[in-house]
């Protein structure tokens, strides 16, 4: 309870002292999780009081009390009074009353009164306690309902603050990471699991937490039926299992399980993501806490695990419609953008070079023929591009009838050579439309990786400019050599 709890509880036991002239007034609270008693509030004349008191339910008086849940009365106190653990010191108490303290069948505390006087507590006193643990009850209720209120409220802030959070996420990696940051502000435990369910059968996927200097996510296969978040999976069923000892085979995840159970998880809470009642996997949370989760953790868990789905089910298809958006409609060649994003992977430690052809009359085609025979040979073309080059490096075209290639593990010379190469190549080819032989004019721009830069929209940039240069020196009417970017120009030309 909260500060505020405790002052009033404070009052209430001083109250209770006063009107029954008692040498010592105290309410222990019950603490579910050790099934102790506490001592919370006191009231007393000695000066050895026992601030620090804790009773095991169903030890000495006071913990028979709150075992049996009945109001006991000593009315001549025999034993030493360091047995009610309530005294550092003997006492010399003669007198003893307890009353349990319950909302409902549910214990909240004991209160206690003593005296070292004998037969001081009279039947009429008895009643008195009866009615004091009546309030104490009352006011433990109305501030437990105070605290679950504030919390309810902070709950629902938070859950609104992460949905905000996970709205702006289009990727897996970025979806995972709020919620490994956050999930901690709607619900307390000491791990959280994020499990995808895997397209084997019997198996779904662990999600670790993504590092800072990651950009993708790892993933963990595990079996269904072998661990709680998979049985969570398999079922559709939330599950909230309060006591993991002797589950060293089952505790949550397969293999890692003993190794876990030495972490002292001993509370696990999972809910299902789904999608259009399709489970696509599951969040969970392991507690070193016994019975750490309640009913209204497998509400916030779900209603989470809900808008989770959502966003996972949407990143799925925000990937699919980028991966779409890296596709040339026409050639099935990448794109621009599949070309940025393959030079971006590489690590810098092999020489490259990055072509950018132009197929200077292809307008003709498109005079001479239609647009749809035009797209025609395009795709043509593109096919002639991927023969030629194999596993040489990759292949995208940029816009209209520019292509771009990238030569991997190529180096200056063996670049500028195998450019030439591939443009002669090019020109020496007949294409046959509509039964009439065809041959292309064509340039090209080489920029080199990475001494002209090491991401892709530099080296298209650079080995643009380069064939620009090239197009501004020869007149488009015959092949031109290749137009080299900076000091290579001339020696590509040779």
């Amino acid at each position: 309870m909260h500060t505020l709890a405790k002052k009033d509880f404070k009052n209430l036991v001083k109250v209770v002292g006063n009107v029954m002239d008692a040498f010592s007034a105290a309410f222990f609270l019950y603490d579910r999780g050790t099934d102790s008693l506490n001592l919370y509030a006191s009231f007393s004349l000695s000066d050895h009081l026992n601030l620090d008191a804790n009773v095991k339910v169903g030890e000495g008086i006071i913990g028979w009390v709150a075992k049996e849940k009945k109001r006991l009365s000593v009315n001549e106190f025999k034993h030493e009074t360091t047995t009610l653990k309530l005294y550092t010191k003997e006492e010399d108490i003669k007198s003893f009353m307890a009353a349990p303290v319950q909302d409902g069948d549910d214990l909240i505390g004991v209160l206690t009164v003593d005296s070292k006087g004998k037969y001081v507590f009279t039947p009429k006193d008895i009643k008195i306690l009866d009615d004091f643990a009546i309030v104490f009850a009352d006011t433990a209720i109305r501030h437990e309902r105070k605290r679950k209120f504030k919390k309810d409220a902070a709950n629902i802030q938070a859950l609104d603050e992460i949905v905000s959070d996970l709205s702006s996420c289009e990727r897996m990696v970025d979806i995972v990471e709020k919620l490994y940051e956050n999930i901690g502000r709607l619900v307390e435990h000491s791990r959280f699991l994020f499990a995808l369910k895997s397209s084997e059968e019997g198996t779904f996927n662990l999600i670790s937490e993504p590092s800072g200097k990651e950009n993708e996510i790892k993933r963990v296969p595990l079996k269904l039926d072998e661990s709680l978040i998979g049985w969570v999976i398999k079922n559709n069923r939330a599950l909230n299992h309060p006591d993991l000892s002797g589950r060293a085979d089952k505790h949550g995840l397969g293999d890692a399980a003993r190794s876990r159970i030495r972490e002292g998880f001993r509370s696990f809470v999972g809910v299902p993501m789904v999608v259009r009642k399709h489970v696509i996997g599951a969040l969970g949370m392991l507690s070193r806490e016994g019975n750490a989760f309640a009913q209204r953790d497998v509400r916030l868990l779900s209603i989470l695990g809900a808008i989770a789905a959502s966003h996972v089910a949407g990143s799925y298809a925000y990937g699919v419609s980028l991966a779409a958006k890296k596709i040339d409609a026409l050639t099935g060649l990448g794109n621009y953008i599949d070309m940025q994003e393959k030079i971006s992977k590489l690590d810098g430690s092999l020489p490259g070079a990055l072509l950018t052809i132009d197929v200077c009359n292809f307008s003709n085609i498109t005079s001479e023929f239609s647009v749809n025979t035009a797209d025609l040979v395009l795709v043509e073309l593109a096919r002639f591009f991927k023969r030629i080059l194999k596993n040489e490096g990759f292949i995208a075209r940029y816009y209209g009838d520019v292509f771009l290639i990238f030569l991997n593990d190529y180096n200056r010379d063996e670049a500028q050579v195998a450019s030439k190469k591939l443009l002669n190549i090019i020109r020496a080819k007949t294409f046959f439309i509509n039964d009439r032989p065809i041959t292309f004019e064509c340039r090209g721009g080489l920029a080199f990786y990475p001494v002209d830069g090491r991401s892709g929209d530099e080296l298209i940039k650079r080995s643009f400019e380069a064939l620009k240069e090239a197009q501004s020196r020869q007149s488009g009417k015959t092949i031109s050599p290749v137009g080299i970017y900076n000091d290579v120009r001339k020696a590509a030309g040779k």
